[in-house]
């Protein structure tokens, strides 16, 4: 009659916009069967939320895209938030980013819609969150519908399992250690062969660094759709063999390539 059960777990009340389970360094080398990397979008976020808790930094962990979601907690355990600031609350006290945090069995974390700058934040807890291992990862590839927590984003009422990883002492993330979001980004590019002149004309070129490109919502962790000017082809049409400069034939594309289509 003495016995509590306290199941280690936590509770979607609500799941946010996008919310799913991720480790570092996710899921990669299968490229050759159609599998792209999954993992954190912004894994230094996720990797310092870890280091917040004690935890390894590929410890699994919960990233939330644009309005965060709302977890009951029903187990005692130490948590941390990071990346861009969605403003949550424990039991409506407000947590500071960067900071761990105790929650105690029967706690609510809400997390809001992000204020300023980012797309993601992170939480790590103690211990991680016990998913089962796939191709090498605990990483939610949802286009694959495998990995994580049923290969999709979670939903209301899913009930998440808290591993049991060994972890060190927790700490505050020292000042200089949490990056700073802004709404303008510098982003260094390799040069590749399909430039000047025999693609795009060199005014066309100096254009495309020189422009201050924007984020198009239609964007996926898979793709990135840019806002700019269109593309000055080197030539008007590709004449009898029909190789206009749009059309490259058998090229395969990088990670992190700049593709222009249409």
């Amino acid at each position: 009659a003495s016995f509590t059960y306290e199941p280690a777990t936590l509770e979607i009340v609500a799941p946010g916009t996008l919310t799913s389970v991720q480790d570092y360094p996710g899921r990669t080398g299968y490229w050759a069967i159609g599998v792209p990397p999954s993992g954190p979008m912004d894994h230094l976020s996720f990797r310092l939320a870890n280091r917040a808790v004690g935890n390894a930094e590929g410890t699994a962990g919960l990233e939330m895209t644009l309005a965060g979601p709302t977890i009951k907690f029903h187990a005692a355990t130490v948590a941390c938030l990071s990346g861009a600031d969605m403003r949550a609350t424990l039991d409506d006290v407000p947590l500071e980013p960067g900071a761990p945090f105790e929650v105690a069995k029967g706690q609510v974390l809400k997390c809001g819609a992000i204020q300023g700058p980012g797309l993601r934040t992170y939480l790590a807890i103690r211990g991680g969150i016990d998913v089962p291992d796939y191709l090498g990862s605990m990483s939610t590839f949802t286009l694959g519908q495998f990995g994580g927590h049923g290969g999709r984003a979670l939903r209301t009422g899913d009930v998440l399992h808290l591993a049991f990883a060994e972890a060190g002492a927790s700490t505050a993330l020292p000042d200089g250690n949490v990056p700073v979001f802004a709404k303008h980004w510098d982003i260094a590019v390799l040069y590749g062969p399909h430039g000047a002149p025999e693609f795009f004309t060199p005014e066309d070129i100096a254009t495309f660094f020189a422009t201050d490109w924007k984020v198009h919502y239609n964007s996926a962790r898979t793709g990135v759709r840019l806002i700019g000017p269109a593309p000055k082809w080197a030539r008007a049409d590709g004449g009898e063999a029909g190789l206009h400069p749009s059309n490259i034939h058998d090229n395969a594309y990088a990670i992190g390539a700049v593709d222009f289509t249409g």
